[in-house]
Formats: C-alpha cells, sequence, structure tokens
C-alpha cells in the first residue's frame, strides 16, 4: 500500500480483504493436536488453554478491509455487538450493497445491466444494491 501511495497510485487502486464470514480466535481441535475432534471443553469464553479449541462461524457479522479507490482514510462504518452471536448492530451492510460500494468505487454504476439471450443480467441483485457513500471521500 506504502508503494502505490508513493508513486500516486492508491487513489485510482482498490484494495479489498474481505471473506465469506467472521471467526473469533477460537478453533478447530484440541491445542497441540492435529486431530479432527472439536474441542470438549465448550465455553463463550477464553479464559484457559484448553478453550482454544472450539470453532465457531459469525455469519450475522464480519469485517471487510476496503481502501484506496478514492475512499476516506481512517473511516470505519458500522458496528458489531461486543457478545455473541456477534451480529451487526450500526448500520449492517447486505452483501448487494457491499457490491454496489465496490462497483461504485471502480466507477461501474451498481445498476447496470445486460441482455443476454433475452434476459436480464444486473450488476447488483436486479439492480437493487445501494452503495454505502459515506465511505467516499
Amino acid at each position: 500500500m506504502l508503494e502505490l501511495e508513493e508513486r500516486g497510485l492508491l487513489d485510482r487502486t482498490l484494495i479489498v480483504i474481505a471473506s465469506e464470514f467472521s471467526r473469533d480466535m477460537m478453533i478447530e481441535g484440541v491445542p497441540g493436536s492435529e486431530a479432527r475432534d472439536q474441542s470438549r471443553a465448550k465455553t463463550d469464553k477464553l479464559a484457559d488453554m484448553k478453550h482454544y479449541g472450539l470453532h465457531r462461524h459469525f455469519t450475522g457479522g464480519t469485517s471487510v478491509v476496503i481502501f484506496g479507490g478514492g475512499t476516506k482514510k481512517g473511516y470505519i462504518h458500522g458496528a458489531t455487538a461486543d457478545e455473541r452471536p456477534l451480529i451487526a448492530i450500526k448500520d449492517p451492510v447486505s452483501i448487494s450493497d457491499l457490491h454496489a460500494t465496490l462497483f461504485t468505487a471502480m466507477g461501474v454504476s451498481p445498476k447496470t445491466v445486460f441482455d443476454i439471450e433475452k434476459r436480464p443480467f444486473y450488476a447488483t441483485v436486479d439492480g437493487k444494491g445501494q452503495a454505502v457513500t459515506d465511505l467516499f471521500a
């Protein structure tokens, strides 16, 4: 990123780091073992080393890092709950709206549609995705 910034390319380069869901620090398997089993120490708090072995997915809240491409530096949009199930509690963004935001950053209208075999194919679901415009400088 620093090299892109130094070369004046960061404003026109969009960098996105995302995954399909979030996970916490509790991972599969018992610490120190490569066994495929789950930890037998069920808990919602990491109070002891034996607790590092639980496996949790949080599909109701995740983080996406976006920078460059005309976005604001240091901007944070939304929030997730501090307690399980760690869902989005402030300004949630749907997948369609995330796609609209990325398309907008790249100069493509989220309402873009292509007719393929006489059927419309939209950039976002039915062209209804709304970009998170607060993200842009």
